[in-house]
């Protein structure tokens, strides 16, 4: 049963509540469509196989794709991403990345660089086109960017990154994990070889799948996982052919199911009257925020995807989100996986208070959210 006492305001976290839909699509296909795609031939199989490509038609179309072989299904953006960098560093080189970056992101490639396999470097998060180009190096084999960063509202212009990684003959790799059913994310006019994200924040699907996204099916890619897959069972290496290369073992179906049903939702509702709703309860609470005495807020971009993170100088942001929660409002206080662009902003030891919305939040809630938060500090 849904808390409908609480304002939920941590969908960078993951989206509450899910629509109707999307929950009638996680139960038809635990139902009515219980097979295992690919590994036999009997109805329930193929009806499985059906609803497998059938998302992945949906999730193709939505980011400006045309083939759905390029839709690479994974258990969430975490290992979309950690896939996506070993697709393009298995031969070593250098990689740059974005100061904004997630844990989901930079970890992997820290990884990397402290076993010597890649020289890392980070590039800051507002650089214009022409900044960049001095950066790149002769082996450069990647770049990296956060689309819409998961503790402000600052948002990459990605299609300028792209158009620097195109002059330079470098893959493009962009993190959509806060942007992807919240801002438009097009794979063509941002440039991007790679794109990752999860299926259950603005997509609105369910824990349990996410998608690497490739703009060249056809390329041929390192291994990532080996394991069953249905096809060419006697090959003693997986397919090379997207996505069955990069899709050992059984699929999450029922998730992806939910997923290309918050799809559909999206899609319906359209992203820009999405983005307009977000941004308008966001200018809202930054109007607010920035009003209440004590009160300091990080990132100063007015972007639209729905993230505020800020600080008071009296209560530290595990104690006031801790209050804020008593009374009804669901927050995140710390560092929110994020220490990189914590640095980067200059947040206090103990990182922010983040707001995070989406499209099912209101005005009203924003209001009693900032009434709720001038009585807990006047105490």
């Amino acid at each position: 049963m849904r808390c409908t006492d609480t304002v939920y305001f941590d969908h960078a976290a993951t989206s509450y509540p899910k629509p109707p839909e999307v929950v009638a699509a996680l139960l038809r296909t635990l139902c009515e469509e219980g097979g295992n795609a690919g590994r036999s031939a009997h109805a329930l199989s193929l009806r499985a196989a059906e609803r497998l490509l059938s998302a992945r038609e949906t999730v193709a179309e939505l980011f400006g794709l045309t083939d759905a072989r390029s839709v690479v299904f994974t258990k969430n953006a975490t290992e979309a991403i950690n896939l996506a960098v070993a697709a393009y560093t298995a031969e070593g080189g250098h990689v740059l990345c974005d100061d904004m970056a997630h844990a989901a992101l930079a970890r992997p490639l820290y990884r990397l660089a402290d076993e010597g396999r890649i020289r890392l470097s980070f590039y800051p998060h507002g650089a214009r086109e022409e900044a960049l180009f001095p950066l790149f190096a002769p082996d450069t084999v990647l770049l990296c960017a956060t689309h819409a960063s998961n503790i402000c509202s600052h948002k990459a212009d990605v299609a300028a990154l792209g158009r620097a990684a195109k002059a330079r003959g470098v893959p493009f790799l962009v993190d959509a994990s806060q942007s992807a059913g919240h801002l438009p994310v097009h794979m063509g006019k941002m440039g991007a070889d790679v794109l990752c994200l999860p299926a259950h924040k603005g997509l609105f699907g369910v824990m349990g799948a996410g998608a690497a996204l490739f703009a060249h099916p056809e390329a041929e890619y390192p291994p990532f996982l080996s394991g069953g897959g249905g096809v060419h069972s006697q090959a003693r290496t997986m397919p090379r052919d997207l996505p069955e290369h990069f899709e050992a073992g059984t699929l999450p179906l029922p998730a992806i199911a939910a997923m290309e049903a918050g799809v559909l939702w999206v899609k319906e509702r359209g992203l820009s009257e999405i983005g307009g709703h977000i941004s308008a309860l966001e200018e809202r609470l930054r109007e607010g925020l920035g009003n209440t005495a004590g009160v300091t807020l990080y990132g100063a971009e007015r972007t639209g995807h729905g993230i505020l993170s800020f600080t008071h100088e009296r209560l530290s942001p595990e104690a006031l989100a801790a209050r804020l929660d008593a009374c009804g409002f669901a927050v995140r206080a710390g560092l929110h996986c994020a220490p990189l662009a914590h640095a980067t902003l200059g947040t206090p030891e103990g990182g922010t208070v983040r707001l995070s919305l989406g499209a099912t939040n209101t005005a009203a809630e924003c209001e009693r959210f900032l009434c709720a938060l001038g009585e807990i500090l006047k105490e």
